[in-house]
């Protein structure tokens, strides 16, 4: 058995190593200057902040899936646009896809069911406006429910 003076001066050690390693690690991440932002691809920890990142990255993916509708309907022989906004849509849910797959795994599959074969078809050789105009409907959907499900 430790006698109490003992087990006293053994927590007051360990206390006092604590202590001593935790500034020592707040001092080196003072001295190393400010830290830098993660891009929201490598947000992975779901706080308001990082919510509000998903919910601008959803935003602009519904803005150039808009781009997307608009071209398909007012411009179905330029295939190059087609296929570019079909490019610029999946570059811009690649931002915020892994926080929207580590945070909201059921919103993430939900969406993603409709949304890379509407990527698939918009960068086709030989796009099929029909099934552009289809998914475009349902990944607006979802992405709108899946907004509003953020902002509530």
């Amino acid at each position: 058995m430790i006698p109490l003076k003992q087990l006293f001066w053994i927590a007051l050690l360990g206390l006092g190593l604590y202590y001593y390693l935790g500034e020592d690690g707040q001092e080196q991440q003072q001295q190393s200057g400010p830290t830098e932002t993660l891009p929201v691809e490598e947000v992975t920890s779901l706080d308001a902040r990082s919510e509000q990142k998903i919910a601008d990255g959803v935003e602009n993916v519904l803005e150039v899936l808009k781009e997307l509708v608009t071209a398909v309907t007012n411009q179905p022989d330029q295939t190059e646009t087609i296929n570019q906004l079909g490019k610029s849509l999946s570059e811009e849910w690649d931002k915020i896809e892994k926080a929207v797959e580590t945070n909201f795994p059921d919103d993430y599959k939900n969406i993603e069911d409709s949304l890379y074969p509407l990527i698939a078809y918009a960068q086709n050789q030989t796009p099929d406006m029909e099934q552009i105009k289809q998914l475009s409907s349902e990944v607006k959907e979802k992405l709108t429910a899946f907004k509003q499900k953020l902002s509530s």
